[in-house]
């Protein structure tokens, strides 16, 4: 099964701001200029998920239209993480010791108060899991941060074998899952396709 991963097209804020699960717009032309790109690089009728924010859900619907695809949904556990108190803050302005606490506790530490990138792992871990059990390719509307706990939790699933396979994460196995995430510097850009290999599992049954 191949995934279509898409970054959202630039947002109206930039680098030097922290923004995770905030809803912010995007820049202007930017989400025309994606979708003039994308659509001569994407697949036809395959289903789309995407994370509910506006940078990412406008640019699903926009897809969704120039591809003929009617299998499209929302899903929350596809957001960014969720930065609390620091949300749409500069950098320069949260305090550094904040900024240290989390550094020396990545997986853990909820930073502003928001979430740990643990959590995160599961959530998208869980997403994961229900696009593999779906029927078909399929085309990724989200964020940096979580292509890169996507391609995490892949490669965790791509090493187990046989029955394994089939099976969650453990917390050592969420640890590692996260750790690579984080150590994962290969950030795509805005707009950005890249495509994902991955086990198809069957359908759960009711």
């Amino acid at each position: 099964m191949q995934l279509h991963l898409i970054r959202h097209p630039r947002p109206v804020l930039d680098q030097r701001y922290c923004y995770g699960s905030s809803d912010i717009e995007l820049a202007d032309g930017e989400l025309a200029l994606c979708v003039n790109r994308l659509r001569a690089q994407l697949p036809r009728g395959l289903r789309i998920r995407s994370s509910p924010l506006r940078r990412c859900a406008g640019l699903a619907l926009a897809l969704a239209r120039e591809l003929d695809c009617t299998d499209i949904a929302m899903d929350r556990r596809l957001q960014e993480m969720d930065f609390g108190r620091w949300e749409q803050r500069a950098w320069d302005d949260i305090p550094w010791a904040e900024v240290e606490a989390w550094n020396r506790d990545l997986l853990h530490h909820a930073p502003g108060g928001g979430e740990s990138l643990l959590a995160v792992a599961r959530r998208v871990w869980a997403a994961l899991d229900e696009l593999r059990r779906g029927e078909g390719d399929a085309i990724v509307v989200c964020h940096g941060g979580s292509i890169r706990m996507l391609r995490a939790c892949a490669a965790w699933q791509a090493g187990q074998a046989g029955q394994a396979a089939r099976a969650t994460p453990d917390a050592a196995a969420f640890d590692m899952i996260a750790s690579n995430a984080a150590a994962d510097r290969q950030a795509p850009g805005f707009g950005e396709l890249t495509t994902l290999e991955i086990a198809a599992l069957p359908a759960q049954r009711a």
